[in-house]
C-alpha cells in the first residue's frame, strides 16, 4: 500500500463490512480494478468515489477520513426532515419552526389528559 491511505483511514474497512469490490464497483458505475487501486493505495480516491462509497454503506464522509463516527445517530426519517429543513430559505425555516412548536404543545396538553 502506498502512503496516500492515511488520508482516508476507513475507506477499505467500511466497504468490507458492507460488500466486495465488484459489488460496490457495480452499485457506483465503475470497474472492479478502479475499486482495487484506490484501495491499494495505487491512485488516490477521488472526493467522488467518497461520497459514493459513503452514500452507499450508509457512512459520513468524514468517517471515511477518520473525522467522525461511522453513523449518524438520526433515523432515516430524522435525517430526511433534517435535509427538507436546510433545503428551506429563512422565512420558511422561521415557519417550520413555528409549526413543530405548535404541534409540540397539541402533544404536551394531549399527553396530560
Amino acid at each position: 500500500m502506498k502512503d496516500n491511505l492515511y488520508l482516508y483511514p476507513n475507506m477499505v474497512k467500511v466497504r468490507k463490512e458492507r460488500m466486495t469490490q465488484a459489488e460496490l464497483a457495480l452499485q457506483i458505475g465503475i470497474s472492479q480494478q478502479e475499486v482495487s487501486r484506490y484501495e491499494s493505495g495505487e491512485v488516490r480516491a477521488p472526493i467522488s468515489y467518497l461520497t459514493d462509497l459513503a452514500n452507499v454503506c450508509e457512512v459520513s464522509v468524514d468517517y471515511i477520513l477518520g473525522r467522525g463516527a461511522a453513523k449518524s445517530d438520526l433515523s432515516k426519517d430524522e435525517a430526511h426532515i433534517v435535509e427538507m429543513y436546510s433545503a428551506l430559505n429563512d422565512n420558511n425555516k422561521i415557519r417550520a419552526q413555528e409549526r413543530i412548536s405548535a404541534l409540540l404543545d397539541m402533544q404536551n396538553s394531549s399527553d396530560k389528559n
